[in-house]
């Protein structure tokens, strides 16, 4: 059997290796260099030389960057010393690459424990000092990052100790003993729910995630050594490893400025609710305190107009004091309609109804009071229906305040023409006048509430009338638009409203003619004298038989008695409101009331809604003309 020269195997291991080996002699020559190393140093060429001949063609630095000196090589410190250098971690430069190395060079002894050489080995840990590097620059950017958020973050294990926080965190706990017990620390921080009772332990987030749950946002109250209370948001998770629970994650979120903020915002929620509220109370009754007294007024204008046998100084009074009271109605319910759209409680009531007919109605309504101004009204209408699908009374109102606006501001002997045109699928209404005219500076602002042109030479009015106008034409899905040429040069507003379906039929117009309420029985409930006698007389000069009641008792009392065909209710009076008299009377079989009507000076849609569910048939808005009454009372009793 062939035997191998052991040295020969020795040489075959090394040359296997992945690491470059140096074997010297005693006196520092190179003996032998594996195959790595003369791969990677080059050193097969030094075989036999000074090892120091290598050494130098690869100057080394230290793990601080700076230049090794030669005579602290490891190599060299082992062959001066005789004795094992492990550890030594160098950089190299190697083909135009650093490397970096542990290198361990250890004596080799003969027999007799004679010095004979050295053998090392370069260990390239380039790959794990660079991974090193990036963890150790990742750790330190997360922990900028969690040092940044605005929460206290907290790690603990599963023995309750801190095994990490941020800096928030740090300045929030403090030093947490590492024995300290849960009752402990709710005791030490002193905490407690946000009804005031202090913390169970076992509530306690950190002990919560320990035992397995994730705790969602929870509001704790948490005592400073300053002696305030602070309010903190905590979640607390666990975190598993194996299929066990080893630490838990906590965060703290100092709420308390926050908390501050959003009950102070609630409460000037709450406070402009109020408000809001106590405005909406106050319009309602303000405008229930505008429109009684109008009531008797526009009766007895009414009443003494239809008598006929008046002289021609009364008359003239009378037309100017029922005209004015209709300006009057008029103001109150542009404001509480302009009130009523701000809120979001205004509703339309769409139908199909022929254009033509609001706006020479808005035409006619004008007329007298552009005779008596001495000003030309003139309207120009198309000839054939003109269809439109929208609340007929808004855009009869849009047409009005219009008309009123340019009545107001053109002297005697001016114009205004009113037009109305049909295009294609929309209509178009035109009120032009030669009055004073719109400064360019104002045309921005005319249509804004309560704002009235600062370059106009007159003033007065509530400033309401074109905003509603806007407001009346965008709910219809359409718009308005005015254009003048300065001040001296009138003015031209232009509303556009989308028109019906070309297949709707517009709405008939009303019947006209005088109603007469012969055998109808009617009882009127009023506190209000003035209004109580005008509309008795209203009602017996149509022929109908009248009782009154001044109060809600004592109308039930009357209603029993009378059992009328109609009942005219106010609501506010001054025992029981009108609502309760309605629900009275309607739970009452045996009295056949035919028509139930509201007449009140509150007009709001909650009003009216009441009105319905109390058992009205119907709700009328004080001052009503005898017109509009009668028109009423004639269809209850077909």
């Amino acid at each position: 059997m062939t035997s191998v020269d052991p040295t020969t195997i020795l040489g075959a291991v090394l040359d296997a290796l992945v690491e470059p080996v140096l074997v010297t002699d005693a006196d520092g020559r190179l003996m032998f260099a594996n195959a790595t190393a003369a791969r990677t140093l080059g050193a097969a060429r030094d075989v036999g030389r000074p090892v120091g001949e290598l050494l130098d063609r690869h100057p080394a630095r230290t793990p601080d960057g700076g230049q090794l000196a030669s005579a602290l090589h490891p190599i060299r410190r082992a062959l001066a010393q005789q004795q094992a250098v492990i550890g030594a971690e160098l950089t190299l430069e190697l083909e135009g690459r650093s490397a970096i190395f542990l290198v361990n060079t250890v004596p080799l002894r003969d027999a007799d424990a004679r010095f004979t050489g050295t053998v090392s080995v370069f260990h390239d840990v380039t790959g794990a000092r660079q991974l090193e590097r990036e963890a150790a620059e990742h750790a330190a950017q997360l922990t900028t990052v969690v040092d940044l958020v605005n929460e206290g973050i907290f790690i603990v294990d599963g023995e309750g100790a801190l095994l990490f926080t941020n800096g928030l965190g740090g300045d929030l706990l403090g030093d947490m003993p590492r024995d300290e017990a849960p009752a402990a620390r709710v005791k030490r921080f002193d905490l407690r729910e946000v009804d005031g009772t202090p913390l169970a332990p076992a509530r306690l987030p950190s002990v919560r995630a320990l035992r397995g749950e994730t705790v969602p946002a929870t509001n704790l109250l948490v005592g400073r050594a300053d002696g305030s209370t602070r309010r903190v948001e905590v979640r607390a998770h666990p975190l598993r490893r194996d299929g066990g629970i080893y630490a838990a994650v906590i965060t703290w979120r100092d709420i308390t400025e926050e908390t501050r903020a959003l009950g102070e915002l609630q409460a000037a929620r709450a406070a402009a609710e109020e408000a809001n509220q106590l405005k909406d109370d106050f319009i309602a009754a303000l405008s229930h305190e505008l429109r009684t007294p109008l009531q008797p007024i526009l009766g007895w204008t009414e009443v003494l107009r239809r008598r006929g046998k008046l002289d021609d100084v009364t008359t003239r009074a009378m037309e100017v004091v029922h005209r004015n009271i209709r300006q009057q109605v008029r103001l109150v319910d542009d404001l509480l309609d302009l009130s009523r759209i701000l809120h979001g409680k205004f509703m339309l009531r769409f139908e199909t109804f022929d254009l033509r007919d609001q706006v020479r109605g808005a035409v006619e309504a004008f007329e007298e009071s552009a005779a008596l101004k001495r000003v030309r009204l003139a309207s120009t209408l198309p000839d054939a229906a003109v269809s439109m699908w929208g609340d007929p009374a808004r855009v009869h109102q849009i047409v009005s305040n219009l008309i009123a606006n340019a009545l107001k501001f053109t002297a005697a002997g001016g114009r205004i023409g009113v037009r109305l045109e049909a295009r294609e699928r929309r209509a178009v209404i035109e009120v032009d006048d030669s009055g004073e005219g719109i400064a360019a500076t104002d045309l921005s602002i005319i249509f804004e509430p309560f704002r009235q042109g600062q370059q106009s030479t007159r003033r007065g009015g509530l400033g309401i009338g074109l905003d509603l106008v806007r407001r009346l034409a965008e709910m219809h899905g359409g718009s308005v638009t005015v254009a003048s040429a300065g001040l001296g040069h009138g003015a031209r507003f232009r509303v556009e409203l989308p028109l019906s379906r070309p297949e709707a039929v517009a709405s008939a117009p009303a019947a006209s003619g005088r109603p007469r309420l012969e055998r109808l029985s009617i009882l009127v409930i009023e506190d209000n004298a003035d209004t109580r006698d005008v509309l008795k007389l209203m009602l017996e000069v149509e022929g109908a038989s009248v009782e009154t009641a001044e109060n809600g008792e004592q109308g039930l009392r009357a209603a029993e008695r009378l059992r009328p065909d109609i009942v005219l209710c106010d609501i506010g009076l001054p025992d029981i409101d009108g609502f309760e008299v309605a629900r009275r009377i309607r739970a009452r079989t045996d009295l056949a009331v035919s028509r139930l009507i509201a007449l009140t000076g509150y007009g709001q849609a909650e009003d009216m809604r009441q009105a319905i569910k109390a058992g009205f048939d119907a709700h009328l808005t004080k001052p009503v003309n005898l017109e509009q009454l009668m028109a009423l009372l004639v269809s209850a009793a077909r």
